[in-house]
């Protein structure tokens, strides 16, 4: 399944998740029309640059000497085929030029749901943020979620009905 960047997405929610429409948020950041001003800000443009696919964003935004450990053209594929799902921020730390963002992103790929949780590092260059690298990382549990509770992407659904099939 394809994520591709339809005409019409600069109305649409942001895939992010911070509530607003695409175009104010990281529809932006992705055209290079602004710069993420916090680590945080870069991580949600990333997360919506792969869920329309842009690997090209994701190139220019992962730090020069970091780019060689990335086979980006695979990325690029495993985001098409990919069903994007949702994005938690769970916290955020800056220290001077150097910042860190901790999340889980939620996918759908073969039938399978993936929770990818990363302890992502980043650095302030020149007055840009640039991702360097990601690491495992375990969310703390703050409750445990009922099959009818609200499901904790954010669709809206029942967790039942949405992420737990």
């Amino acid at each position: 399944m394809s994520n591709l960047q339809p005409e019409n997405s600069s109305n649409q929610p942001c895939p992010c998740q911070s509530g607003t429409h695409f175009q104010a948020c990281c529809q932006r950041y992705i055209s290079g029309d602004a710069l993420p001003e916090t680590p945080e800000l870069l991580m949600r443009s990333r997360y919506s640059a792969y869920v329309h696919a842009n690997l090209d964003y994701i190139e220019r935004t992962t730090q020069a000497d970091a780019r060689p450990q990335y086979d980006f053209e695979g990325l690029r594929s495993w985001a098409e085929n990919s069903e994007w799902l949702g994005l938690n921020i769970h916290d955020t730390d800056i220290d001077g030029a150097s910042g860190r963002v901790r999340f889980t992103a939620r996918y759908r790929q073969n039938g399978n749901i993936i929770n990818h949780s990363e302890d992502s590092k980043f650095v302030l260059e020149e007055g840009r943020w640039f991702f360097v690298h990601g690491r495992d990382y375990t969310p703390p549990v703050n409750k445990t979620v009922g099959r009818n509770d609200p499901c904790l992407c954010g669709s809206g659904k029942k967790f039942k009905k949405c992420c737990l099939v």
